[in-house]
């Protein structure tokens, strides 16, 4: 969630929690026909900084921060559709943001100070404004015919709620609390609904217990409501998710700027900092409005409106637009909005992955994930895991390990081994108190993962269940295993090395350890770091690695090429071909076998994990929190 003090803060900032505003060109078409775009049109000026915006059938209100928060010249206004000269509903106000109506009144935060806010109440036909609550840091506020509400944030006792008031004078209601800030909140018949650390939050109308409706996923903030549907904005995408829950959908993605939402009957509606944009909402294409830049959006059966942190308040025509360029088909998502991805794997049908936050409040909050390799809405196979890493499969069934809790620095002897059946069915723990960072491997009749603690060595367990045994001790703490029909191998602090699956004395097959690990019927390959920074910071300049093969039976290592950068520690292979990323690979790169140049096969991607099948290349985006795969 953002870390700002305020929403005065953030807006003040122009930059909230949002990465920085990408070019126009990534965005609009690259030579837009003038009169296809809107022309905005300036409903009111003569403002000093024009904040939030809302509108009922009959005029529009907005708030305008004045001069700066300490001077306390702000104001609500008032102006009627129709024209006119505009109306003070209520002046020398605390930098006024947020606003919220209902049948008769203006709702808004008054904020001289960070970290405190008056939410305050004025009649739409004006009148002496009244402060309904004050002191606390509000987050946000809407209003219906049954109250105002509102999050806060306490940060120093890192705690938040969501509040309602019925009526001026009575007593706040306390909706939920919790750890965290909460942040954006909307309310209409069904219910009241919000977003904190948990997720995109509900409470029924009748008070009914807060649930949430989906986790919390890449700092969702701007919630917007319809009457089925709740919409809102993350890092990187508009979502949009049934009332009754479910799998959210995407329907933008790449808008690393989305900073304003709004919606009407039939469109979804935002602001990228360059441009006012819209989209139906069953998806389809997207139209430029027009090209300005706005903080917050209002919209109304005809128009868009909107502030810009300026001397006016703007409006354009809803419809018309410059249809924006569609991006290629390739590659194509599977699946947004996954925070903190741990593990990839595939089979003939399905895409499977874990996320992580490494949090100490959210580590137990972990999935295991399924899709489809054609796309479509993703499975939850096991929820509020501890911190799933890990992943392999068989025919059946999903492997994984659960991290679990840090037991000591760095030490993880909390976590456990667990599977799932790919069909859905609960979670079974086939191995606990083990090392939480191991590295899994299965075959036909056993799980086999590296332990790296009090014990170190290879461990075994049959698939069915049973009690796990150590089949190679004395290791230096190994990680990436891989197996054949005969033999384990690792990756060990010492070099690389295998050993009967039945037991027995390690063979080391090269000197050195390394990173990544992957076989083939005949080939160990891996990769090692062989220089790194000079200094204390990451470069590319300075740090080598390199990929490197070995006969299973022994023998000389080969170099098969050199890398910039950290070696990055997972590798894929299929019949021909390694493949491989970093962040200093500028994309996914190849090199055959058998040796030769290295070449990029996808570029400006940020791999974290990598795997194919026959047709197409599979990778996790840590950053983005994407899952994408594109034709080999």
């Amino acid at each position: 969630m953002c870390n700002s003090r305020t929403i005065l803060f953030v807006l003040l900032a122009l930059a909230g929690c949002s990465a920085p505003a990408s070019p126009a060109a990534t965005l609009l078409p690259a030579t837009p026909s003038p009169a296809a775009l809107n022309t905005p049109v300036a409903i009111a000026t003569g403002q000093t900084k024009t904040w939030a915006v809302a509108v009922d059938d009959a005029n529009i209100y907005w708030t305008d921060c004045g001069t700066q928060p300490s001077a306390s010249d702000g104001k609500v206004m008032r102006l009627s559709k129709a024209g006119g000269v505009p109306m003070t509903l209520a002046a020398q106000q605390g930098c006024p943001t947020s606003i919220a109506l209902d049948d008769a009144n203006v709702y808004y935060l008054a904020s001289a100070k960070i970290g405190s806010a008056k939410l305050m109440q004025v009649a739409k036909v004006g009148g002496a404004p009244i402060a309904l609550v004050s002191g606390q840091d509000i987050r946000s506020l809407a209003a219906d015919a049954r109250g105002v509400y509102w999050t806060t944030c306490d940060l120093p006792r890192n705690t938040g709620t969501v509040m309602k008031l019925a009526s001026p004078g009575g007593a706040p209601a306390t909706i939920d609390s919790g750890k965290d800030c909460f942040y954006s909140v909307a309310a209409d018949a069904s219910g009241v609904y919000w977003i904190d650390d948990r997720g995109v939050m509900q409470a029924g109308a009748q008070g009914r217990s807060a649930i949430a409706l989906t986790p919390a996923r890449f700092h969702p903030r701007n919630l917007a409501l319809d009457e089925t549907h709740l919409y809102w904005l993350t890092d990187n995408y508009i979502m949009r998710l049934a009332k009754s829950g479910g799998e959210p959908t995407v329907l933008v993605s790449g808008e690393n700027s989305a900073r304003a939402l709004a919606v009407d009957a039939d469109y979804v509606y935002w602001s990228n900092g360059t441009a006012v944009l819209r989209i139906a909402k069953t998806g389809g294409d997207k139209y430029v409005v027009a090209q300005t830049r706005a903080v917050s959006l209002a919209v109304d059966a005809t128009n868009v409106y909107w502030t810009t942190l300026g001397d006016a308040v703007m409006r354009a025509p809803k419809t018309g637009g410059a249809a924006v360029q569609p991006k290629p088909a390739e590659p194509r998502t599977l699946a947004v909005a996954q925070e903190g991805l741990n593990g990839l794997a595939v089979d003939e049908t399905s895409v499977y992955w874990t996320t992580c936050r490494y949090e100490p409040d959210k580590y137990t909050r972990g999935v295991v994930m399924q899709v489809a390799k054609t796309g479509g809405a993703a499975t939850t196979l096991a929820e509020n895991q501890a911190c799933p890493g890990s992943l392999v499969l068989d025919a059946s069934n999903v492997y994984w390990v659960n991290q679990g809790a840090e037991t000591s620095p760095n030490d993880y002897q909390d976590g456990a081994v667990m599977k799932t059946p790919k069909a859905g069915g609960a979670p079974i723990a086939l191995a606990t108190q083990q090392d939480g960072r191991a590295w899994l491997a299965v075959d036909d009749a056993n799980v086999y993962w590296t332990v790296c603690g009090k014990t170190r060595g290879v461990m075994q367990v049959s698939k069915d269940g049973g009690t796990p045994s150590l089949i190679v001790t004395e290791q230096e703490c190994p990680r990436s295993i891989a197996l054949d029909a005969s033999n384990v191998y690792w990756i060990s602090g010492d070099g690389i090395k295998k050993a009967d699956k039945r037991g027995g004395a390690a063979q080391t097959l090269a000197p050195s350890g390394g990173s990544a690990l992957a076989l083939d019927d005949s080939s160990v390959y891996w990769t090692r770091t062989q220089q790194i920074s000079r200094t204390t910071f990451h470069s590319c300049t300075d740090e080598r690695s390199v990929l490197m093969r070995v006969s299973k039976d022994g023998g000389a290592p080969t170099q098969l090429a050199q890398m910039s950068g950290i070696a990055p520690d997972r590798i894929a292979i299929d019949e021909t071909h390694i493949y491989w990323a970093n962040d200093c690979s500028d994309g996914i790169r190849k090199i055959p076998k058998v040796g030769g140049n290295p070449s990029a096969v996808i570029a400006k991607v940020i791999a974290k994990h990598i795997v194919v099948d026959a047709m197409s290349i599979f990778w996790t985006d840590y950053q983005m929190g994407t899952i994408s795969k594109q034709a080999k």
